[in-house]
């Protein structure tokens, strides 16, 4: 009787395992795909307005003046600003050109009672360091109201007068050269008025940037490097120069937001014009 228990459990147990095995066989699964969206981002570069050291105007010899796009910290968000938050980590590299240092100055009536004539426009500074400096020379041919009177124009440049354009007529505005208009107002315009605009230029190939070290917002460090800066350099009739390089990021690096300053060093020339001397750097991240 003993034994015939016995058997009984050990058939209960094989019974039991047998059962749970065969629902093991039985069991089903499925997946379910988990998909999250990342949307491209952008490439931004971000950069704020520099001013280089005030100077005097009468100097005997070059100096050289600076300034940063940016500060000399070097560890804040201020400067130059690239944020690559398009995902696809295909690297980038950012550039920088700039245009010619130039001022106009005011104008002045040379001959005549007519005070009634400006000058506008951005100098592009291709007729060069002058010394004294170049000079826009605009004279009536014939006289009359504006619409009627002619005038001629010419540059001078080194203290030397370039051919003259002549018979050009009188209206609000004319286009000369060089980035510079002539304006009329409404007067009775006399044969032999005269008046003259003073322009100069410091070159942008006496500009040198200097990148400094890059400081990281977000994301990492690797992979992402100074670019060489350098003096800007370009063609002679180029208003704009060549690109110098301050930052560039490897394929799979840079992804993220990152910072740099840029020193400024400029060279001036003796016996300039005084004012505010402009130019616009242009900043380009591809």
């Amino acid at each position: 009787m003993r034994n015939l228990k016995r058997l009984t459990c050990v058939l209960l147990v094989v019974v039991l395992s047998t059962v749970l095995a065969i629902s093991a066989v039985f069991a089903a699964t499925d997946t379910a795909p988990l998909d999250v969206a990342v949307t491209e981002g952008l490439l931004v570069i971000v950069a704020p307005a520099a001013t280089l050291e005030v100077i005097p105007a009468a100097r005997l010899l070059p100096t050289t003046t600076t300034g940063w796009i940016g500060n000399a910290t070097h560890t804040d968000l201020i400067g130059v600003n690239v944020r690559d938050e398009r995902g696809t980590g295909a690297g980038w590299s950012t550039t920088i050109t700039s245009t010619h240092f130039t001022h106009r100055a005011p104008y002045k009536l040379l001959a005549g009672a007519n005070d009634t004539v400006t000058f506008s426009g951005t100098y592009d500074g291709l007729l060069g360091v002058s010394d004294p400096p170049a000079t826009f020379v605009v004279e009536i041919e014939l006289g009359g109201a504006v619409g009627t009177a002619t005038f001629k124009w010419w540059t001078v440049v080194n203290g030397l007068a370039e051919p003259a354009t002549s018979g050009v007529l009188t209206a609000s505005t004319v286009a000369l050269g060089n980035g510079i208009s002539v304006n009329f107002a409404a007067a009775t315009y006399a044969v032999g008025d005269k008046w003259s605009a003073a322009v100069d230029v410091f070159p942008y190939t006496g500009l040198t940037v200097t990148p400094s070290i890059i400081h990281v917002e977000s994301g990492v460090i690797t992979g992402v490097a100074v670019g060489a800066g350098g003096t800007f350099a370009g063609a002679a009739a180029a208003a704009t120069s060549d690109a110098l390089s301050l930052m560039i990021a490897e394929v799979n690096r840079g992804l993220g937001s990152y910072w740099q300053d840029e020193h400024l060093t400029l060279v001036v020339h003796p016996n300039s014009l005084s004012g505010v001397f402009t130019a616009t750097a242009t900043l380009t991240v591809l």
